[in-house]
């Protein structure tokens, strides 16, 4: 059978479930977590999902950008402390995240979901991050662009779920994984094994400790 490796992220995502819908997360909201990270330190392998979120009916004021800046910019300072990867949420900021990960230093970053223009994700590229694709990205033909450009060296499969899976109404499974993988192989013109071998080996690399565990 197979073997079922749950390893955990631990972040605070710049939007947060609120009693009437959703708002931008604040220093406030963050404040109870910090002793989690410490607390759970060897247990983590990234910390995330975190970023940036500036969707027009969230956020509507740069006082909520500035806030999401500043949250985010405390979590990062915690993955340089505790030597992790983060795990980059960018929705309507691409240009803003990948622009604030490199000024505060970031080496090692996943941008998930990514829906940017190419010339920013190559910025990230150049600068070392990867991206991942959920099987949505086969919905629509928007990603295929991006997927061109980004080199297969940087990217790696994702399948978000519940979410983001191939059917807007239908909830996604882990195993739609595979769905990801064969876009991208059919957009890049390359076999799914490469892809499949390929994204493995970024993954690998960009989380060191799922990679030590998965060797013990």
């Amino acid at each position: 059978g197979h073997q079922t490796s749950v390893m955990a992220c631990f972040g605070i995502h710049p939007i947060q479930g609120s009693a009437d819908g959703h708002r931008s997360v604040t220093v406030q909201d963050l404040e109870p977590a910090l002793p989690f990270f410490e607390k759970h330190k060897d247990k983590l392998v990234a910390i995330g999902e975190i970023g940036l979120d500036f969707t027009p009916w969230f956020v509507s004021t740069s006082q909520q950008r500035e806030e999401q800046q500043k949250v985010f910019a405390l979590q990062l300072d915690i993955a340089k402390q505790l030597d992790l990867p983060v795990n980059v949420h960018s929705r309507s900021a691409g240009r803003q995240t990948i622009a604030f990960l490199k000024e505060q230093g970031i080496r090692n970053a996943l941008l998930h979901n990514f829906a940017g223009r190419p010339s920013v994700a190559l910025e990230g590229v150049q600068a070392g991050f990867c991206f991942s694709f959920p099987p949505a990205v086969t919905r629509n033909d928007q990603r295929a662009k991006l997927i061109r450009q980004i080199p297969l060296e940087n990217i790696c499969l994702e399948t978000d779920s519940p979410s983001l899976g191939p059917k807007k109404e239908e909830r996604n499974e882990p195993e739609q994984i595979r769905i990801s993988c064969q876009y991208i192989a059919a957009v890049k013109g390359v076999s799914v094994e490469t892809v499949c071998e390929v994204t493995t080996c970024n993954a690998l690399k960009l989380f060191p400790k799922v990679h030590q565990r998965l060797k013990q």
